[in-house]
């Protein structure tokens, strides 16, 4: 019959019956407390299928942690149940207070837990499944799945630091305390064994009985090693001369932290015993200064202190800061662009040993310098360079003025001010200094064309001009003295100096006053009778007529009354015909009534 008919029929006999007696009708019993909410008959497929037992699938639905352990064939379930039915072990419908477990050997202490993966051997034997299996559901049911077999998950570590989790490594199940103490890396302790530590047996550090397994001090040698030296070394640690490789054989490491003297370089090569003369651990007779062994070498007085130069232990290759630091104590202190020098420039190694630090040439810059004036100087002081040069520097040159006027070339005026290239014009760096042209026309143009031959030829322009000002010129006058106003004249005004014009004319120029100025009188001096020159009325010191002029000489003596009168009073202005004026000085009259009226005229 079909199943779900069967169902049916059950189910309209359940809505007849007590509802107390419904819960049973199809189940052979009711299920264990822990299966207690899936207890009906409508929960029966579950754990079942239509004509079957128990179906491990079905159980393993719920189970999935004990599913994993079956796939992963780990556990009891993945090791020795794999594949087998669950009823085997587990039967249900018992009642709330059945056990659903029927542990294989009749109980659970008697499981061989072999089975499991996990041998409980030795010490392991002793304790009940609970202690290690602590575990429980939400029932309160112990748990067996996912215990750990890791030793941290039940023992404390007394290891600090850790040696690691396996603690097989060194320990068994049988005697934690007998350890296997080859298997033992003591490289994972606090203090490696090393050297002759290696050979050293357990209990002569670990003492006690038993042994002391716990961490000892180890952070100085004295813990286990009584002090050969008696203090004499107490500021250096034993492991700066020794090792674990044996307590003799420390010469090579020694020499590395050699007290109050380094042993690198030239030291290095010298025998323990050549210095230590009564013993290695003691100071050696000669004393320990450099001067005990080392003769003194030096001509300058760099002081007794070696070390302060040689503490490398190196006679020559020092730093090239040490001899420049010390450079100031020698005959030749190191100054200006002579301290950026390599040492090597000067001091060569192609030099023998003995002279490349003595007897160097200094007194003169050739023995290290080329003249690059080749030879130009030879014949002042020498040529030596630091008549014109400093250390500072080859520019700029320390020859000036005062230095020039020992040349055939004296530096005076003017040119006092001219830069060097205006007349040595070669390319810089300049190292041919020589000028030939010294003449004025060597350098300065001739403005004048061709009115001064004569005085070229003779001492050239320096007949007229001076270094001291070109215009300031000593030009001799006398044939044309300048005095008065013209004196004070400049030269352009007389001699038409004008920029980008032809040169200036300073022969032929006229010489009367009419040739230079205007005449403002309209002529009436130049063009009627009596003609008179500027000059008898005007003087250079003045042009305005002064009040000495005696006017008897224009045939009209002033006396009287006229006397004081100014000049304004009877020469006017009077206008031109080209729209200027001009001071009216020939009136053409001298008769009193041309300027007075007549008082006594009779009336008509």
């Amino acid at each position: 019959m079909d199943l779900r008919v069967i169902r049916l029929v059950l189910a309209l006999c359940v809505l007849v019956l007590p509802t107390v007696a419904r819960a049973q009708l199809l189940s052979p019993g009711p299920l264990a407390q822990a299966h207690a909410s899936i207890d009906g008959d409508d929960n029966c497929d579950r754990c079942h299928e239509s004509g079957k037992q128990v179906v491990a699938r079905l159980c393993l639905d719920c189970h999935k942690d004990l599913a994993g352990e079956i796939a992963a064939s780990r556990g009891l379930h993945g090791r020795s149940y794999k594949g087998k039915p669950c009823e085997d072990c587990h039967v249900d419908h018992l009642g709330r207070g059945s056990k659903l477990v029927r542990w294989p050997g009749g109980a659970m202490e008697k499981l061989d837990h072999l089975q499991t993966g996990y041998a409980l051997d030795g010490a392991h034997s002793k304790p009940t499944c609970l202690t290690c299996h602590k575990k429980t559901s939400p029932l309160g049911k112990p748990v067996f799945l996912g215990t750990s077999t890791a030793c941290a998950s039940c023992h404390k570590d007394p290891h600090k630091p850790t040696f690691g989790a396996d603690c097989k490594k060194c320990h068994g199940v049988v005697d934690w305390k007998g350890f296997d103490r080859k298997a033992f890396d003591h490289a994972l302790a606090s203090y490696p064994l090393t050297g002759k530590h290696t050979t050293v047996a357990c209990e002569k550090c670990h003492t006690g009985s038993p042994p002391v397994w716990k961490p000892l001090r180890s952070s100085t040698c004295d813990t286990c090693h009584a002090d050969p030296h008696k203090g004499q070394f107490k500021a250096k640690a034993c492991s700066a001369c020794h090792d674990t490789g044996g307590w003799e054989v420390a010469d090579a490491k020694m020499r590395g932290v050699h007290p109050k003297l380094s042993l690198a370089n030239g030291h290095a090569r010298v025998k323990c015993e050549t210095c230590h003369d009564r013993g290695n651990d003691k100071p050696p007779s000669k004393g320990t200064a450099c001067q005990s062994c080392h003769p003194q070498v030096h001509v300058a007085t760099f002081g007794n202190r070696c070390e302060s130069c040689h503490a490398s232990i190196r006679w020559t290759g020092l730093p090239e800061s040490t001899g420049r630091d010390n450079h100031a104590k020698t005959r030749y202190p190191l100054a200006g662009k002579h301290v950026a020098v390599a040492c090597a420039d000067c001091h060569p190694r192609s030099r023998p040993q003995a002279s490349r630090f003595r007897g160097i040439a200094f007194k003169t810059c050739a023995p290290c310098h080329a003249d690059e004036h080749k030879g130009e100087f030879a014949q002042r002081a020498g040529g030596d360079c630091a008549q014109c040069h400093t250390v500072a520097g080859f520019a700029p040159t320390t020859f000036g003025v005062t230095a020039h006027a020992t040349t055939a070339f004296v530096l005076d005026g003017k040119h006092v001010a001219t830069p060097c290239g205006g007349c040595h014009t070669a390319a810089r760096p300049r190292k041919d200094l020589r000028v030939d042209k010294r003449a004025c026309a060597d350098c300065h143009a001739n403005p004048h064309g061709v009115q001064f031959a004569k005085e070229m030829q003779q001492a050239g322009c320096a007949s007229c001009h001076t270094t001291v000002d070109w215009k300031q010129s000593k030009i001799d006058h006398t044939a044309w003295p300048l005095v008065g106003v013209h004196a004070r004249t400049p030269c352009a005004a007389c001699h038409g100096e004008k920029k980008g014009a032809e040169p200036a004319s300073y022969r032929g120029v006229p010489r009367a006053c009419e040739g230079c100025h205007d005449d403002v009188h309209a002529g009436q001096f130049a063009r009627s009778q009596p003609t008179k020159p500027c000059e008898s009325c005007h003087q250079p010191t003045t042009f305005t007529i002064a009040a000495t002029f005696d006017h008897k000489t224009t045939g009209y003596p002033l006396d009287g009354k006229h006397q004081p009168l100014a000049c304004a009073s009877c020469h006017k202005p009077v206008a031109l015909r080209d729209g200027t004026s001009s001071v009216r000085w020939r009136l053409g009259y001298r008769a009193c009534k041309d300027c007075h009226a007549n008082p006594h005229r009779e009336k008509p």
